[in-house]
C-alpha cells in the first residue's frame, strides 16, 4: 500500500472516533423528540412493517435496547450512533474509489459535518439512520461497477441487497432502483442482457417482502396515508412551500456544504467539472437528481419535510470532496472551506442544546391555554421532568381514591402519547389507549399496547401539554360521565416558564358513547 494511502486510513479512524463520541454524548444529554418517543413505541410490538414507515427502525430500537430492558435515550439512539459511524467509513471508501484516499477523507469530514447525517440521521433515531447507511453501500456498489467498466456479477448482487434493505428502512430506498435503471437505459443499455441485473433486482424484492405482507394485511393504510401527504389533487401553487423546502435543505445539509453542491453540479452541467470520470458523474446524478427533482417540485404544492431528499444530497458530497481535493491538489491540510463547514456544524450544535435545554422560556406563543405552542425545542426538553410530579400524582389520587387503581393514560394523537408511553406510564405501570381518527393516532390506531382495554367505569388521566394544547371536554366529554378541572403543572427553562401541563381526571368511562360515535 502506498504511504500517503496508509496516512489517510490512519486519519479517517481519528475522524470516526471524534465525531461518534460527540454523538454519544448528544444521544445521552438531549430527551426524545416525538418522532423517536414513537418510533420507540416500534420496538414495544417488533412487527413486518408498521404504519409510517417500513420494519428496520423498530428492529434496530429492538436491538439497542435489548427488547427494550434499557430504558435511556442512549441506547434507544444508539443504532443511529453506530449506523453513522460504520457510514462514515463507507463514505470514506467510496471517495477512494472515485478518486483517491484524500478524496475520501475529506467526503467523510464532510459527510460529518452535515446537518442531516451526522445528526437528524446519526444522533436521532429514524427510518433515515438505517436507511442513509445501506443507501450508501449501495451507491458504492454501483459506483464500483461504474468505476471498474466491469459487469461482475457479485457488484450487482450487492447492489441489490443493499437497496433492499435501504428500502426496508425507508421507501426512498426505491430511489436507488429508479438511479441505476436511469443510468442503464441512458448509458450502459448492454448491462440490460446481463441476468445478474435482474437477479439483483429479485433479491431486492425479496428484501421488501415484509412490507407487502404487512399492507395486505392492513389494507395498504401506509401508501394510502402517505399518498395524502404528497398528492396534488385539488393543490394550489405555494410559491412559500418551496422557499421553506430550499432554506431546511439548505440548513439540514450545511449552507457552506449546501451552496458547493450546488456549485458543483453547475460545473457538471456547464461541462467544466473534471474532477471526477464521466461514469461516476453519471451514477451520482441519476441516484441523487430524480428524488431532489420529484421532491422540489412537490413542495411548489404541498408542505415536505427537508429531510426526505437527505440520503440524494448525501450522495453528491463526493463531488464536492472530488472538487475540493482537486482544487487544493498541492495542500497536504484540509481545505479551508472544510473547516468552515464543521465549524458551522458545530455552533450550530452548541446553539442548539443550548436552546433545547437552557434557552429562558419558550420560544413560542406566551397564550395562556396554549403557553410554548410553536416551539419546536419544546419537543425534547421537559418529558423527564414532568413524569415525577405526575407520579406522585398517580400515588396520591390512589391512596385517596380520588381515582381508580391501574387508571388509563389517554390521548386523541400520537403525540404527547408516545412521550407520555416513554417518560411516565414506563414508571407509574399505567395502561395507554389511543381514542381518535387513524391519521392522529397512526400506529395507535391498529395497535394495543397491552391486552386490557378501556372498559365500562373505568378512570382515565388526559395529559396536555400546552404547546399542543386539546379540548379534552370535546373529544372525551361524551366518554366519560365526569371530567374534573384539571390540574396544572407548570414547567420552567432556564428559570422562566416554558409552558404548561395540564392533567384531566376522567371518570367512568362509557363505550356505548364511542360505539354511537
Amino acid at each position: 500500500m502506498h504511504p500517503q494511502a496508509r496516512s489517510h486510513i490512519h486519519a479517517i479512524l481519528p475522524v470516526i472516533f471524534i465525531t461518534t463520541l460527540l454523538h454519544l454524548v448528544l444521544a445521552f444529554s438531549l430527551p426524545l423528540g416525538n418522532d423517536e418517543v414513537y418510533y420507540w413505541t416500534y420496538a414495544l410490538h417488533p412487527a413486518w412493517s408498521y404504519f409510517d414507515h417500513p420494519p428496520i427502525v423498530g428492529w434496530l430500537i429492538w436491538l439497542s435496547t435489548w427488547g427494550t430492558r434499557l430504558h435511556q435515550e442512549l441506547f434507544v439512539r444508539a443504532g443511529a450512533v453506530l449506523c453513522s459511524a460504520i457510514t462514515m467509513y463507507v463514505v470514506y471508501d467510496t471517495g477512494r474509489i472515485i478518486r483517491n484516499e484524500r478524496t475520501g477523507l475529506i467526503a467523510a469530514i464532510l459527510y460529518a459535518a452535515d446537518l442531516y447525517s451526522s445528526i437528524v440521521a446519526g444522533v436521532f433515531i429514524l427510518p433515515d439512520s438505517a436507511q442513509i447507511l445501506f443507501w450508501w453501500l449501495a451507491l458504492r456498489s454501483l459506483l464500483r461497477i461504474a468505476h471498474e467498466h466491469t459487469g461482475k456479477p457479485r457488484a450487482w448482487l450487492a447492489f441489490g441487497a443493499w437497496t433492499g434493505l435501504a428500502t426496508l428502512s425507508k421507501i426512498h430506498g426505491i430511489f436507488l432502483w429508479a438511479g441505476a435503471g436511469l443510468y442503464l437505459l441512458l448509458f450502459r443499455r448492454e448491462v440490460w442482457k446481463k441476468w445478474y441485473v435482474y437477479v439483483a433486482a429479485v433479491i431486492s424484492l425479496i428484501c421488501m417482502i415484509p412490507i407487502l405482507i404487512w399492507n395486505v394485511q392492513h389494507h395498504f393504510i401506509t401508501y394510502a396515508y402517505h399518498s395524502r401527504r404528497v398528492s396534488l389533487t385539488q393543490s394550489h401553487l405555494h410559491l412559500n412551500y418551496f422557499l421553506t423546502e430550499i432554506l431546511g435543505e439548505c440548513f439540514y445539509h450545511n449552507p457552506v456544504i449546501y451552496v458547493w453542491i450546488w456549485i458543483c453540479l453547475v460545473q457538471v452541467f456547464r461541462k467544466k467539472y473534471q474532477a471526477c470520470t464521466v461514469q461516476t458523474i453519471r451514477v451520482l446524478l441519476c441516484c441523487s437528481l430524480p428524488l431532489i427533482a420529484i421532491l422540489l417540485g412537490v413542495s411548489l404544492f404541498r408542505s415536505i419535510l427537508p429531510h426526505w431528499s437527505g440520503p440524494a444530497y448525501s450522495s453528491l458530497l463526493l463531488l464536492v470532496a472530488a472538487r475540493l481535493d482537486a482544487r487544493y491538489n498541492n495542500l497536504k491540510k484540509i481545505p479551508a472551506t472544510v473547516k468552515w463547514a464543521t465549524g458551522i456544524t458545530l455552533t450550530i450544535i452548541l446553539a442548539g442544546w443550548w436552546i433545547i435545554m437552557d434557552y429562558p422560556g419558550t420560544l413560542g406563543s406566551h397564550d395562556r391555554m396554549e403557553y410554548g405552542s410553536g416551539d419546536f425545542t419544546l419537543d425534547m426538553y421537559g418529558w423527564r421532568q414532568i413524569g415525577k410530579p405526575f407520579q406522585r400524582m398517580y400515588q396520591q389520587d390512589q391512596r385517596e381514591g380520588v381515582m381508580q387503581k391501574n387508571a388509563f393514560i389517554i390521548s386523541n394523537k400520537w403525540f404527547p402519547l408516545a412521550h407520555e408511553q416513554f417518560y411516565i406510564s414506563y414508571y407509574t405501570h399505567q395502561p395507554v389507549q389511543g381514542i381518535g381518527a387513524v391519521d392522529d393516532l397512526h400506529e395507535y390506531a391498529i395497535w394495543r399496547p397491552q391486552a386490557r382495554r378501556l372498559q365500562p367505569g373505568d378512570d382515565a388521566y388526559c395529559i396536555v401539554p400546552s404547546n399542543y394544547f386539546t379540548d379534552v371536554t370535546a373529544h372525551f366529554g361524551h366518554l366519560f360521565q365526569k371530567i374534573d378541572t384539571p390540574v396544572v403543572m407548570l414547567q420552567y427553562r432556564g428559570g422562566k416558564l416554558a409552558r404548561k401541563f395540564f392533567i384531566y381526571r376522567l371518570h367512568h368511562f362509557q363505550p356505548h358513547a364511542l360505539t354511537k360515535n
